[in-house]
């Protein structure tokens, strides 16, 4: 039991210690390539402007996060190493504020011409989006596309607001926007819309409201679109030569991409759950530490995206109580007890954990239900399991041969020898009576090494 307890503490230092540290700032650095290639920007000392004739493209895909704001900043470091200009294909339901902001003061103060394109069709710039391709140099969508719905109750925001806190927000956001808008040509009415009422339009109507540059069918057609335009920028007049040419892709490395993936709220969730599964079973069934192993690694995992989304800590605290809760259950052997408050307290703290309402950023209410269901399922099986061991006799060792049949293999009288289980005990007669050899009978006591018995009552054999 002590050596239980001891690895109970030591999974909860440790869970503890990692969110700690994956919660402050060195803990949420993330690794990206960089590179500084050959500059190729060609400078025409003969005139006043700077030509880009090659561009790399990068992809924002899903939501907009700390690793997607990490994956653009290398981009825009890499282009603006390389002279090259940036293209960012854009498909995104919105993001966290602070990612959103973070991207666009790259965009504007990076020194080179950066071109956001909504793509492909089907795509959308919502929300955070909305803001990203109007900070962009050259704003582009492909058909079908749409952009807008960039009310602030759709940026992932910290904590539920009031309507006075709202309202300021709001009024914030739209200053921002406009200013975006307006230091591009833009229109800066629409933006305004986009903001107040969750206003969203269509590619086509966004090119005729003016609120992007041009349409364009795939990177190709825009390389050919852009081809001969002027960008002033950062006090540099940038003219894009961009006829013919084909655009390198900045991939996204596997650490950013597997960190982008785990933030999803719904992937967080589960694999907590997971980790939950596996801190559970290994409590219940002590081996190897595999399966605990696991388990923590997907906690800390789950911790990490938790730390990026708006949560609520109250849901969160709910959520780990109920884990200690299975784990002393499961540890001390009470039968469930303390599972039946661990799974109210893992329900309600799934509701309360995402803290926002924008709904691309919520739990999915089938996602926690079901996970409820499944936990519930699997803590009744290991609990029945843990319990019936608690309470069932040894089986193994001096204890587990009580109350077991013998036979006799030299005479007690009243001391002999018995066999059991293929081996042989030296037997005192209970009772004092002589017992003779090939008789069976039952062990009542174990004294030291000596078996105490008493001759198998056969009664019930006889007759029918």
């Amino acid at each position: 039991m002590q050596k239980k307890v001891s690895k109970f503490l030591i999974f909860l230092i440790f869970i503890i210690f990692i969110f700690l540290f994956i919660t402050s700032p060195a803990g949420k650095t993330l690794s990206g390539d960089t590179g500084n290639p050959e500059n190729n920007i060609n400078n025409n000392t003969g005139e006043d402007y700077t030509e880009i004739n090659n561009f790399y493209t990068c992809e924002i895909t899903g939501i907009i996060d700390p690793p997607v704001s990490n994956y653009v900043s290398k981009c825009l470091k890499k282009s603006l190493d390389s002279g090259y200009g940036l293209i960012i294909l854009m498909d995104t339901p919105g993001g966290l504020e602070t990612s959103m902001r973070e991207i666009i003061t790259e965009i504007l103060n990076t020194e080179i011409p950066v071109i956001v394109f909504v793509h492909p069709g089907g795509a959308r710039a919502a929300s955070a989006g909305t803001f990203i391709t109007l900070a962009a140099d050259i704003a582009v969508m492909a058909p079908l596309t749409t952009i807008g719905a960039a009310h602030p109750v759709n940026l992932g925001g910290d904590q539920q607001i009031s309507e006075d806190t709202l309202e300021k927000v709001t009024n914030d956001s739209v200053s921002y926007i406009k200013n975006l808008a307006a230091s591009r040509g833009r229109n800066a009415e629409w933006a305004e819309e986009a903001v107040r009422n969750s206003d969203s339009v269509t590619s086509a109507e966004a090119l005729e409201l003016g609120v992007v540059d041009l349409m364009a069918l795939d990177t190709e057609d825009l390389l050919q679109k852009i081809d001969g335009r002027v960008i002033d920028k950062s006090g540099v007049t940038f003219i894009l030569k961009s006829k013919n040419i084909t655009a390198e892709k900045i991939e996204i490395n596997f650490i950013t991409r597997f960190l982008h993936i785990i933030v999803n709220p719904n992937i967080a969730y589960v694999l907590f759950i997971l980790g939950i599964f596996g801190i559970i079973y290994e409590f219940s069934n002590p081996g190897l530490g595999i399966s605990g192993a696991l388990g923590v690694l997907f906690i800390i995992l789950g911790l990490y995206a938790f730390s990026i989304l708006p949560i609520n800590y109250a849901g969160l605290a709910l959520i780990i109580l109920a884990i200690i809760l299975f784990i002393l259950d499961v540890v001390f052997g009470l039968g469930g007890i303390l599972s039946i408050a661990g799974v109210a307290s893992l329900f309600i703290g799934s509701f309360l954990l995402i803290n926002t309402s924008a709904p691309y950023l919520k739990i999915a209410r089938s996602l926690i239900i079901s996970a409820s269901v499944v936990v519930s399922g699997f803590i009744i099986i290991v609990i029945r399991a843990v319990y019936r061991v608690h309470r069932s006799k040894p089986v193994t060792g001096m204890e587990g041969i009580i109350e077991e049949t013998a036979v006799v293999i030299r005479e007690l009288n009243p001391e002999g020898l018995v066999r059991v289980s293929g081996e042989i005990w030296k037997a005192v007669s209970a009772d004092g009576k002589k017992i003779i050899k090939g008789k069976k009978v039952k062990i009542i006591s174990l004294d030291s090494l000596t078996l105490m018995v008493k001759l198998l009552n056969n009664r019930n054999k006889k007759g029918g």
